[in-house]
């Protein structure tokens, strides 16, 4: 009789598997394995630091039996709630555990890989690469000392950082070959970078850098570095650096899922200062949702989102720009606009002010009254910028239900609505009046409006 799926898992993979170690409870911010072998982490049900889970069982349990609507969680829950497919958990449970999935169990070519690398799959560059810089993270305390003191982080927020460093290029490759990963395999991700002419001469950029994880849709993770303290200089060692092969199209920290609204921010650090404070935060880097990650959230179910921008008019051309990406793939956008000179999330939270960081995002305003808003800020200015208020316009064309409603409804009360038709009629009859025929004054229109004026006479009516 074939074995049941769950069966096996129950049987063949559980009893092999720490879903900790191997990064599957990341979301969860499991805290070091204690003294008694179980890691303490935040129960996927009602979201308590006081779960527990012990290695190579097949669940979370919650300390707060009396009040957890769910004291007990199976790990295959755990991954759901993270946004996995019943296919990934399965694939992602038997590629940690080193276990085969039943229909390929036979594969000899598999079996021998594994029996060579400890009972263990073979790492791919990705994993190594994380395996590799958490090493030399516990080699090179100095570094994350260094980051954590300029940072101000508490020893419980390293731990849940899971932050790693990259030392030098030679001893970053000389680490990855012993896992069998070629500086070849490393230059296809970023890791390094090289001339096929001069493959000696290798560089990256990330040397002396504390070290993060972004997530690839290719499924290998690429790095990102931040000098441990100081500003850098902007050309010869900026802030912080991305491998060059890397794509955002997956916000940072996305799949960490937390029981609120998603806010996306530009910095690392500040996606994981909302997620300190139990908030749905990621990273997006750069001051905008581009394309390519609204598709992406679209994709996974996102229909409301907000925005946390700077007060500046970088911040406010971003907040435009994500508005324009976000709501025209269907998600209702939020802006959480910080003041000008306003401290960011990170630094907010690091000064204990978690309440006011809270306020902020509950505050949140919708797209709709956001551009509103900036629309009539820009008419009452000594000089109206009319080039930014047509372009806040033609944005609101592609509006969702919610924000057009609120467009609507914020334009009349401000005294800023237009009716762009009457506007462009008017403005024909002037041009015509004025000398142009119609043919001349119908293509000036076009070309300003984007409005194609016709005059057809009825044959019936001579």
């Amino acid at each position: 009789m074939k074995q049941s799926i769950t069966d096996f898992i129950k049987d063949a993979v559980y009893p092999k598997l720490d879903a900790v170690d191997r990064g599957l409870l990341n979301h969860l911010h499991p805290k070091k394995l204690s003294a008694n072998g179980s890691y303490v982490l935040d129960c996927p049900a009602c979201g308590k630091d006081r779960a527990f889970y012990y290695p190579f069982r097949s669940g979370i349990q919650c300390n707060r039996k009396d009040n957890c609507p769910s004291p007990y969680t199976p790990l295959w829950d755990a991954l759901a709630q993270n946004g996995m497919s019943n296919g990934d958990i399965v694939k992602t449970l038997c590629e940690s555990a080193g276990v085969e999935p039943p229909d390929n169990r036979d594969n000899e070519a598999k079996q021998q890989s594994r029996a060579a690398n400890g009972g263990r799959p073979p790492l791919t560059t990705g994993q190594a690469i994380i395996l590799v810089t958490q090493q030399l993270a516990q080699r090179n305390k100095g570094i994350l000392d260094e980051f954590q003191q300029s940072r101000g982080y508490t020893n419980e927020v390293m731990a849940t950082l899971r932050l790693g460093v990259f030392t030098n290029n030679d001893e970053v490759l000389s680490l990855l070959q012993a896992h069998g990963v070629t500086r070849e395999q490393a230059r296809s991700i970023g890791i390094v970078s090289f001339e096929d002419e001069t493959p000696s001469s290798v560089w990256s950029g990330m040397e002396g850098r504390v070290i993060g994880y972004w997530p690839h849709p290719d499924g290998e993770a690429r790095i990102w570095g931040r000098i441990p303290s100081g500003q850098g200089e902007a050309r010869s060692n900026p802030k912080y650096r991305f491998s060059p092969k890397s794509s955002k199209d997956i916000p940072y920290l996305f799949k960490q899922r937390q029981k609120s609204i998603l806010v996306c921010v530009e910095g690392t650090l500040d996606a994981w200062a909302l997620q300190l404070i139990k908030v749905w935060g990621c990273a997006i880097g750069q001051a905008s949702i581009n394309s390519a990650q609204a598709a992406y959230l679209a994709s996974q179910g996102i229909t409301e989102a907000a925005h946390m921008v700077d007060g500046d008019h970088a911040g406010y051309e971003g907040a435009l720009s994500s508005i324009r990406e976000a709501e025209a793939v269907g998600i209702t956008l939020s802006i959480i606009a910080l003041g000008r000179g306003m401290d960011d999330a990170d630094a907010m939270r690091t000064a204990g002010r978690e309440d006011a960081l809270k306020a902020l995002i509950n505050s949140r305003m919708n797209a709709g009254e956001y551009m509103a808003r900036y629309c009539a800020s820009l008419l009452d200015q000594p000089l109206p910028d009319l080039r930014r208020v047509a372009k806040i316009r033609a944005i609101a064309n592609g509006l969702t239900t919610a924000s057009k409603r609120k467009w609507l409804d914020f334009s009349q009360s401000l005294g800023i609505a237009a009716d762009e038709e009457s506007d462009a009629l008017r403005a024909l009859s002037h041009l015509v009046s004025g000398g142009l025929t119609f043919e001349e004054a119908s293509g000036v229109i076009r070309r300003r409006t984007g409005y194609q004026i016709t005059i057809t006479k009825d044959a019936a009516h001579g």
